[in-house]
């Protein structure tokens, strides 16, 4: 995976903010913001695909939804599949 140079803008008090937070992590400022980032896009990617879900349950009755259950295996869920 290759890096690239991205310049941040973002408000002093949070610059500070996040520098007392890394030194606290006992991290660099930048692996703060990239794991931040990281997080924040994964959260972001998460609350998407529950809001189409919910779109879809919208306008999907309950029967069709049983009949899509209803063609689902009976097959007992594998050791990986457990927690």
């Amino acid at each position: 995976m290759s890096k690239n140079s991205f310049p941040l803008r973002i408000q002093d008090v949070e610059r500070e903010r996040g520098r007392r937070l890394a030194e606290e992590l006992g991290v660099s400022e930048n692996r703060l913001y990239s794991e931040l980032i990281h997080d924040g896009l994964l959260i972001r990617e998460q609350m998407l695909y529950m809001s189409k879900l919910r779109e879809i349950a919208a306008v999907t009755s309950k029967a069709d939804a049983l009949n899509i259950l209803a063609r689902a295996g009976d097959e007992t869920p594998s050791a990986t599949d457990s927690y």
